[in-house]
């Protein structure tokens, strides 16, 4: 394949660093969408559900009479409810945002979609995604603590929130009506201790990075996404001034020169370091193909072990590569 196509969008960001002795670099690696869309264009984002109030199962009594001598007995089931209302609507916006400016997939209007379901009629979408909380439980509990103070021993009651729900949601075919995908996502959380109950986290304020988690999970999904890869080469066993000087090329960002440069050094002295190290930069430079067809003939000259996971990797990369092309060419068609 050409050289363009495997540069599996991988875009050299000149930040290269020391770990240790060995000098790496960092390439921002452009990976295909998780599931197969059939060359979906677009896509509808449907608003993510609320499940109505839980009981409050698993309260302790002494945290219920706690609570309703400061009154918030009715708060905590308003509150849950509008906090619950409020994570749904993060993730639903959160998907709705980042696909607004999507390069692979056209949003279209909720609304739309969802009007064209009610009345039987296929949206103008090629998929659109449904979810909703079909678990939810939480509760605030006490935990009693010995703590030592200056006027001694003392017996401390901490509350926590305890939370679990489970989210599930499907991508559905418009064309065909077939579901291509359908998850189910539980997330559980302990909050911190606090003496005071009334500062016990909410549950959007527990629930907020998690849902986050789930709407980037759900992007990767359903669109390509670009990942940042850290390269690490080997360092010269040698002492070798040229294999020096290729080094710091590298840290310098004289990529291509570097790589160049290590070639050479493989071809006139055989080491290893040489051959794995322009394997690698090949890699970097997106040439994919090259750093597979080096890399395969350190494996067999040398049988070293990181080379053989190398090797493994690059060819990872390139099943990648092919896939995301795939998905590109379908898309176009």
């Amino acid at each position: 394949m050409k050289k363009s196509i495997f540069l599996l969008i991988v875009v050299l960001v000149l930040a290269l660093s020391l770990t240790g002795c060995a000098t790496t670099v960092t390439v921002e690696v452009e990976r295909p969408a998780e599931l197969d869309l059939n060359g979906a264009k677009s896509v509808g984002i449907l608003p993510f559900q609320a499940k109505s109030t839980s009981a409050m199962g698993g309260v302790s009594q002494a945290v219920i009479d706690v609570m309703e001598y400061l009154g918030m007995h009715d708060w905590y089931y308003d509150q849950d409810d509008e906090d619950r209302r409020q994570l749904t609507h993060l993730l639903t916006t959160t998907l709705q945002e980042g696909l607004v400016n999507s390069k692979y997939l056209d949003l279209v209007d909720s609304t739309t979609v969802s009007n064209a379901i009610s009345l039987g009629k296929k949206p103008r979408c090629d998929v659109y995604l449904t979810g909703a909380i079909t678990k939810f439980e939480t509760s605030i509990e006490s935990v009693i603590r010995e703590r030592n103070y200056a006027q001694g021993r003392m017996m401390i009651t901490y509350y926590y929130r305890h939370l679990y729900v489970e989210l599930m949601y499907q991508i559905v075919d418009t064309a065909t009506n077939r579901v291509i995908s359908i998850k189910t996502i539980p997330v559980e959380k302990d909050s911190y201790e606090h003496e005071e109950i009334e500062a016990v986290e909410s549950v959007y304020d527990m629930g907020r990075k998690p849902f986050m988690e789930i709407a980037e999970t759900i992007m990767r999904q359903i669109q390509p996404y670009t990942v940042k890869k850290t390269l690490s080469l080997l360092s010269d066993s040698m002492d070798d001034p040229d294999m020096a000087y290729a080094d710091e090329m590298v840290k310098a960002g004289n990529i291509e020169f570097a790589c160049q440069k290590y070639e050479e050094i493989y071809v006139r002295r055989g080491y290893l370091e040489a051959g794995y190290n322009a394997a690698l930069l090949r890699e970097a430079l997106g040439d994919l193909e090259g750093a597979i067809e080096l890399m395969q003939e350190i494996c067999d000259v040398f049988h070293d072990s990181r080379a053989i996971r190398a090797l493994s990797d690059l060819e990872s990369e390139l099943a990648s590569a092919k896939k995301l092309e795939h998905q590109n060419e379908i898309r176009k068609n």
